[in-house]
């Protein structure tokens, strides 16, 4: 069944997830289809009110795609007349598990094992007939093996002109402020895919050693944070700062030098695509055994190795001069051929298309 019409059934967000969804919805209606964003708002009780209100909408769809990583009880409705895809976004259950330890009161909790108890249901029952996933890491980490398509964190043409206002924004500061601004970015989610931020704050220590007098800032912006803290050790000044707008993030992020990458599978996530398209180099540390799923080489300053890190960034801070323009041509480059809407869009769009 050829899909002309299409429900984005998310829950409301904020921040990298909600780009995300607004990307999505672009790149559909790109290649012709009609597509319409259905938002679930509230906890998660109230999101499973809206849903169920929503499944009678669904039956004027062809398509509903399930962002969140989560199958909704419509899916239940939604696929005795329409094509289910579910996109996933992390490691599920691990994600949960973190959620769950972390939680401060029964609610939370309840809504942390309703979330699980929804994810094995749908995988039970096969709701979905096609998952989306980032990467191959992610689908395997989530035990999918088939019936799932790829679509890596991308941009549209237009996007390599869009950032130019915020790249050239920030001159002034930079001409004002000594030494490196490293930028990394927490989150909510709890994964053993994310490297945690004492182990970056680790790794610029070693680093800040090994450049001399030249001084080191790295900014963490922490959404879980209450207010604004600093630390410092020798010429590295290491600055947490609380959840920031998406303008204000991408000035900030526009100010800086580097951008450390915090997932450790092959992906590149939504803030190093920006960076790149920026004009900020990224640097991530891989694990060894997904080096070979990496789809870039020298576009990103990389290494499977700690220590070989520290000395690569140790470098690059130390040459920064040369080094940044260098990094930051070979990123928009790789962004632009490799990781555009249209190179990448072809498995999602053909399974929708037939």
């Amino acid at each position: 069944m050829s899909v002309r019409r299409i429900a984005i059934v998310s829950p409301e967000s904020s921040g990298g997830a909600r780009h995300t969804v607004e990307k999505l919805i672009k790149g559909l209606r790109r290649e012709g289809f009609f597509v319409e964003q259905l938002s679930l708002r509230g906890n998660v009780l109230m999101q499973t009110i809206n849903d169920l209100v929503n499944a009678s909408l669904l039956r004027e769809y062809d398509a509903i795609i399930y962002t969140g990583s989560i199958p909704r009880a419509s899916s239940l409705v939604a696929r005795s007349r329409a094509k289910v895809l579910l996109f996933v976004h992390g490691f599920v259950l691990h994600e949960i598990a973190g959620a769950l330890r972390t939680s401060t009161s029964l609610r939370e909790m309840a809504g942390s094992l309703y979330l699980a108890f929804s994810w094995n249901i749908g995988r039970a029952l096969k709701v979905v007939d096609l998952y989306i996933c980032h990467s191959i890491t992610l689908c395997e980490e989530n035990g999918l093996k088939k019936d799932f398509v790829l679509l890596p964190q991308y941009i549209f043409p237009e996007e390599l002109e869009k950032y130019i206002e915020f790249e050239e924004a920030p001159k002034s500061d930079k001409g004002n402020r000594p030494g490196v601004r490293v930028v990394t970015y927490s989150s909510f989610a709890i994964s053993p895919r994310l490297l945690p931020i004492y182990h970056i704050v680790a790794l610029l220590r070693s680093t800040s050693r090994m450049v001399g007098s030249r001084s080191v800032e790295l900014t963490v912006i922490d959404p879980r944070l209450n207010e604004r803290r600093e630390e410092r050790w020798g010429n590295l000044i290491v600055r947490y700062v609380k959840f920031l707008p998406r303008r204000e993030f991408l000035k900030l992020l526009a100010s800086a030098d580097l951008y450390v990458e915090r997932c450790i599978d092959e992906e590149l996530r939504m803030s190093s695509i920006e960076a790149g398209l920026l004009g900020i180099p990224v640097a991530k540390l891989t694990h060894p055994k997904f080096v070979a799923r990496q789809d870039y080489g020298d576009e990103v300053l990389w290494s499977s190795s700690p220590r070989e890190l520290v000395d690569v960034l140790a470098d690059y801070i130390a040459n920064v001069e040369y080094w940044k323009p260098y990094y930051a041509k070979k990123l928009r480059n790789f962004l632009a051929t490799r990781r555009s809407w249209d190179s990448i869009k072809k498995p999602l769009v053909d399974f929708l298309k037939a």
